[in-house]
């Protein structure tokens, strides 16, 4: 594959290369979240993938060059060039002009409320993320292919939330198609309400109709401490469930998250497969949940650890030389996902995990400042981007 320094017509959005690697990409997804095989078709079409975005990601292109890696340099996923989140708020990893936008998904600001992650998409990337976000919903949270459960949110109304919120766009689609009767929302302008909650699942327990439950872990938390200050717990239906996330990264309130399914399970009566934390990124368009009721029901027995689908791969690397480490070895998170179009497919997150099975476990996040690889390529990613 020759190298390539300058645009082309080659990679137009209208292209054949373009067209033909979303098919190609779309029909691996919809292949399934655990399709056996998929080691060298993933390899072919990352490698794809990172000659269309070399080409058409200005920043990320001369970034590449800054570090000597170019497409028919590399025969392997591994080596295609990671990206850091925090550089997601300071530059523009687009593929087309981000004004040209048909979507705009940014980050809670959880650290910084000034400076968000960015991801603009246009209607390509739109139906790539929409589809992996189905696929690993339906794969791991519904794997009986459930459609009849009330939907509980641990959160405002959508339509009151900020459309571009990454966290409105999840709860969407972890309900969308799977709950019956309206929406009910138990977080209002005083916080969230206690009190309703407690009387609705009692509501459930009483009329034996199965709820999902869909909120942050932290206020799953705060409910459980209030049920328990007050004496409070549930037989929730069977088949009732609850997806929590955007807020675990290893503990909450002091808490690990065995301790956290074992307070749920006193409180609600769920079962622990039943309890599933969903792991997810603005600037990683997949997600990646807990194994455990996808394994209850095809009868497998594995620890709980959070599934890469086969569209994606994760690798733990070294905090300060971002060199791979050991399989089991606690370290940085590098995602790579082919839904992940429109900007970068390999992103290095600041998350602490190490690998387990055929996915990884998050553990965290790398306390104090960035590690020096992450901050010497957010700086090559600025110039970078003033060079255009």
């Amino acid at each position: 594959m020759p190298k390539t320094t300058k645009k082309t017509n080659k990679y137009a959005i209208d292209s054949d290369f373009v067209r033909d690697l979303e098919r190609d990409i779309t029909a691996f997804i919809k292949g399934g979240v655990d399709q056996p095989g998929t080691d060298e078709r993933f390899n072919e079409l990352a490698l794809r993938l990172f000659e269309y975005q070399y080409n058409e990601n200005t920043p990320y292109r001369k970034y590449c060059q800054k570090r000597g890696v170019a497409p028919g340099d590399i025969r392997s996923w591994t080596e295609i060039l990671a990206v850091p989140t925090d550089a997601f708020k300071e530059v523009d990893l687009c593929t087309f002009p981000p004004e040209q936008a048909v979507r705009i998904l940014e980050s809670s600001g959880t650290r910084d409320q000034t400076r968000r992650s960015k991801v603009h998409m246009d209607e390509m990337g739109v139906r790539l993320l929409d589809l992996s976000y189905l696929e690993s919903i339906e794969g791991f949270f519904y794997p009986s292919g459930e459609k009849n459960l009330h939907a509980l949110l641990l959160a405002p109304p959508l339509d009151k939330l900020p459309a571009t919120a990454t966290a409105t766009y999840g709860i969407g689609k972890v309900i969308e198609g799977h709950h019956i009767g309206e929406l009910e929302y138990f977080v209002g302008p005083e916080g969230l309400d206690f009190q309703g909650l407690a009387a609705r699942l009692k509501q459930a327990e009483d009329d034996g109709e199965p709820v999902i439950i869909v909120g942050t872990t932290f206020a799953y938390v705060h409910f459980f401490d209030y049920c328990r200050e007050k004496g409070l717990s549930f037989n929730l239906p069977s088949g009732s469930r609850f997806v929590d996330g955007a807020g675990y990264k290893g503990k909450s309130r002091e808490l690990t998250r065995e301790e956290f399914v074992k307070l749920a399970q006193e409180v609600t009566g769920v079962p622990p497969e039943y309890m599933l934390n969903n792991y997810g990124m603005t600037e990683v368009q997949a997600v990646f949940p807990d194994n455990v009721l996808r394994n209850l029901v095809k009868g497998l027995k594995e620890p709980r650890y959070k599934v890469n689908p086969a569209w994606t791969r994760t690798l733990v690397v070294d905090p300060d030389t971002l060199e791979p480490l050991p399989k089991g070895e606690t370290g940085l998170l590098r995602h790579y996902s082919l839904g992940n179009i429109n900007t970068v497919q390999a992103v290095q997150t600041d998350d602490l995990g190490y690998e387990i099975g055929r996915g990884f476990e998050c553990v965290g996040r790398a306390a104090g400042a960035e590690s020096r690889g992450c901050s010497v390529a957010i700086d090559e990613l600025i110039s970078a981007q003033k060079m255009k």
